[in-house]
């Protein structure tokens, strides 16, 4: 099974986690109906397509307990994303990494290994 990823900014994340809210529901989940995700190999470009002006993010590695409203989906150059069609529920954050943008950008970032 392949491994999920979303990307939040630190201080967003952190009021989130600040507050006990057990769920995440970024903007997205509002204005489009689903959780932006990526899959590994798709995060250097979602980082640098989406987050180029942010020198250090949170990207949250997810295990779904229900992945019943997960669905791949065509995005950003025709590439298949995959959407959650609900708000990702806080216990579901299996791995919280850190990640700082390279001296060459986003683009050369490698997602930690498991």
């Amino acid at each position: 099974m392949k491994r999920l990823f979303h990307v939040v900014l630190e201080d967003a994340f952190g009021a989130a986690r600040e507050r006990g809210d057990v769920e995440w529901r970024p903007s997205s989940l509002a204005s489009e109906g689903f959780v932006h995700l990526s899959y590994a190999e798709q995060v250097p470009g979602t980082l640098a397509t989406h987050y180029r002006e942010h020198a250090r993010v949170l990207l949250l590695e997810l295990e779904l307990s229900d992945r019943a409203e997960l669905r791949d989906e065509i995005s950003r150059g025709g590439a298949l994303f995959p959407h959650l069609h609900r708000a990702l529920r806080l216990d579901e954050v299996a791995r919280v990494h850190v990640l700082e943008r390279p001296a060459g950008g986003w683009e050369r970032v490698s997602v930690p290994p498991r």
